[in-house]
């Protein structure tokens, strides 16, 4: 059965000994990607396609995503990045040129893992926190979906097309949401949509269109807070399992 692994919301620092709400993020980071591997190496699970989505760094420097591709490792030919808020498009793409579409002037991906299709979109609004894709990400989505209709489908995108109880980060979330929501709900091979930003694990149900966000690789954010908030729990990542034109999801979180 192919598997999906998704991580995000990494806030990598060039200055390795550098935090965020006093958590050194290369310290956690490192953690979170020996946890899989150790999962790997002890067949607990294994995973056709990587997924980041989005906050890779969270200082914008080109020198943070050298160590995010030293960090990648052999994972890299697996691995599909996106971008956050927090996140340079230059960078992202002189570092990674094997991952850039280079005939687009956003950041996205559309592969096939079995019979699955995974389609990556870029909401990274240069200087701002909230999100957008845009008409002609838009355009190209619904195009990607025409050309792919017979195989079911997920969507990944930084920030989530949905509202999650939080009033302050609901307010720094997707502006076009009801556009893309919209060209979701309309293909039917959508199943599923998963996102990061919020660092929180939620979800929500839009008839049989499944919404998701996932926890930080770092650092958690309260639940249903109207101001900003840490929930001190562990990091972790979600694992979609694909079969036939349904999937199963689940959160793993770090002992």
């Amino acid at each position: 059965m192919p598997s999906v692994l998704q991580l995000t919301d990494l806030h990598l620092l060039s200055d390795p000994a550098a935090t965020l709400k006093d958590i050194c993020t290369r310290d956690e980071v490192t953690r979170v990607f020996a946890y899989i591997r150790e999962g790997v190496a002890a067949r607990r699970w294994n995973f056709d396609q990587i997924v980041i989505t989005g906050d890779l760094a969270h200082d914008e420097q080109r020198e943070t995503y050298e160590v995010l591709r030293e960090m990648l490792g052999d994972w890299l030919p697996n691995c599909k990045l996106m971008l956050g808020n927090h996140d340079s498009r230059p960078f992202i793409r002189e570092v990674f040129p094997e991952l850039a579409s280079n005939e687009l002037d956003f950041f996205t991906f559309s592969c096939r893992v079995g019979e699955w299709q995974l389609i990556g979109l870029d909401s990274h609004i240069s200087g701002e926190v909230p999100g957008e894709l845009g008409q002609r990400q838009l355009e190209w989505l619904a195009e990607e979906l025409r050309l792919h209709v017979g195989q079911p489908t997920v969507l990944f995108v930084h920030h989530p097309p949905f509202e999650v109880g939080s009033a302050w980060v609901d307010a720094l979330g997707l502006r076009d949401a009801a556009s893309l929501l919209e060209l979701a709900t309309n293909a039917p091979q959508v199943k599923a949509i998963c996102a990061g930003h919020v660092h929180q694990d939620r979800q929500k149900n839009i008839g049989n269109l499944q919404l998701f966000t996932t926890p930080s690789a770092v650092v958690q954010f309260g639940v249903n807070s109207e101001e900003f908030s840490l929930d001190f729990i562990p990091p972790g990542f979600r694992i979609l399992h694909l079969e036939g034109d349904i999937f199963r999801s689940e959160v793993v979180r770090l002992p």
